[in-house]
């Protein structure tokens, strides 16, 4: 916890979210959500809500992001929790310090 806290703590501005990386990489790859919902296997509002930042990358989605773009779980997973712990410390930076 301490390396990513020491990441994220420091920094002026958010972490980009991995809704902003899956939303560029759809462009690229000149997908439209609702296919890769299909590819993904998950309903066309979840891949909204990710794409739009309403939903966090769970377990579960990141397991599929991996299987789907060939990079694995871990990448949308740390893309997940750099938002999350600079998020909370954000939020709770008196309580912290």
């Amino acid at each position: 916890m301490n390396n990513l806290q020491d990441i994220t703590q420091d920094r002026l501005v958010r972490p980009i979210h991995p809704s902003e990386v899956i939303a560029d990489i759809l462009d690229d790859l000149d997908i439209n959500p609702s296919n890769f919902a299909k590819i993904l296997g998950i309903s066309n509002q979840t891949i909204q809500e990710i794409i739009n930042g309403e939903e966090s990358i769970t377990v579960d989605i990141a397991i599929r992001l991996g299987k789907a773009l060939g990079n694995g779980p871990r990448l949308w997973l740390n893309l997940q929790q750099k938002v999350d712990i600079w998020d909370a410390l954000q939020s709770h930076k008196e309580e912290y310090e």
